[in-house]
């Protein structure tokens, strides 16, 4: 019997390997920063002003102070070749004393990943800019949610709009009524193309070949398990 179910066991992870299979482990950050990167001082510096500013210019001074250390100065999240732009004792940002598990104090820390802001399907998950807003509002700065003025976030978010080249037909933002019309549905994702399913014939066929496989095996487990007189 002992016998049998450890064939049976053995044959199932063969088959079923999925359900054999150890859970994921936890992920951790990529701490490690491109070799070939030369660091620029001017990504780091502050944006040119204008004379006459409009809400996404200013978006762009307040991205800049309160967004790009961690999102990039392109918008493209916390990347090695972003971070390769700091100096190099500030190039790990997860590590004790800085904003890992052990921060500095009253220091924060960092998620595993900062996402992008800018660049294909990274606020397409937003249906509406009321919603883009509402977020951003409510849990950003990451060290310090909500700490903003309604006017300075809608300014971030014109920014971002500006950045995703969304028209400025809906600028400026003021309110989350007239925001609700405006939709991030073109910043979605493309759909994933469509999985071909197993025509019935095949999964049939499968099945019961399976079904004959573990039948054969429990017949040659029992003929060779049994007593012998």
């Amino acid at each position: 019997m002992v016998v049998g179910v450890l064939a049976l066991a053995a044959f199932g992870a063969l088959a079923f390997p999925a359900l054999a299979s150890p859970p994921e482990p936890t992920p951790v950050p990529d701490t490690s920063v491109p070799s070939n990167v030369t660091p620029m001082m001017d990504r780091l510096a502050a944006p040119p002003t204008v004379v006459n500013p409009s809400q996404a210019d200013l978006g762009a001074q307040l991205f800049w102070q309160h967004c790009q250390p961690c999102h990039g100065d392109q918008g493209q999240g916390l990347t090695g070749e972003w971070r390769a732009q700091y100096p190099p004792e500030h190039q790990n940002c997860w590590k004790s004393g800085c904003h890992g598990d052990r921060p500095y104090a009253n220091g924060f820390t960092l998620p595993h990943l900062v996402p992008a802001l800018l660049g294909p399907a990274t606020l397409g998950h937003f249906a509406t800019v009321a919603d883009l807003y509402t977020f951003m509002s409510q849990v950003m700065p990451f060290q310090a949610p909500g700490s903003l003025k309604p006017a300075e976030y809608w300014a971030i978010t014109a920014f971002l709009l500006r950045g995703h080249g969304l028209p400025a037909a809906g600028l400026p933002l003021a309110d989350l009524t007239a925001a609700r019309g405006i939709s991030l549905a073109a910043l979605a994702a493309p759909a994933a193309e469509p999985v071909a399913a197993v025509p019935p014939v095949v999964a049939v066929a499968v099945t019961v070949a399976a079904a004959f496989a573990l039948g054969s095996l429990g017949r040659l487990v029992w003929r060779r398990s049994r007593p012998h007189g």
